[in-house]
């Protein structure tokens, strides 16, 4: 009777932004380990690259945020 809009309505370019986050940690991670890295860091490594990573993607996450209409 009512469309009601899904719950991910709004939040797509979020979700993008958060796979290319994740993907860019994981390609940073497996770059390490081809260039020498032991593989028993590799859960370590990703956490930290995570983490390091974290500074230039908040903006991207906060820009794509949708605003509720006032």
């Amino acid at each position: 009777m009512f469309e009601t809009p899904s719950a991910t309505h709004g939040y797509l370019p979020v979700v993008a932004v958060f796979w290319v986050y994740v993907l860019v940690a994981l390609g940073i991670t497996f770059a390490l380990r081809a260039v020498g890295m032991p593989s028993e860091w590799t859960v370590y490594a990703f956490l930290a690259v995570a983490v390091a990573l974290v500074k230039p993607f908040v903006p991207l996450f906060r820009r794509y945020l949708p605003t509720t209409p006032t």
